[in-house]
């Protein structure tokens, strides 16, 4: 089919009426439309849902996971030199 042949019948796939063009300068900063989406008290920009204490945990669980990960990487790098050199003398 080529576009030639191409006739629009007029249904509509799915709406993009709502879709906002994304700011490429600021693209942390949501522009709200009036009328569209839900408004929560968290979605404003500059209020975090957490307290300090419960950022700090959160933060401390990140880097606890973080260095498992790195640990795991570390040991198994470490394991597989041991046992190049077990081989090769």
């Amino acid at each position: 089919m080529s576009r030639r042949d191409f006739e629009d019948d007029g249904r509509t796939i799915a709406d993009m009426s709502g879709v906002v063009r994304p700011n490429l300068v600021a693209p942390r900063h949501v522009e709200r439309q009036e009328g569209r989406g839900p408004e929560r008290r968290d979605d404003r920009p500059g209020e975090s849902p957490f307290t300090p204490r419960e950022r700090r945990i959160a933060a401390w669980a990140a880097l606890k996971a973080s260095l498992l990960i790195g640990m795991c990487y570390i040991v198994g790098l470490g394991a597989a030199i041991l046992i190049m050199i077990w081989i090769w003398t």
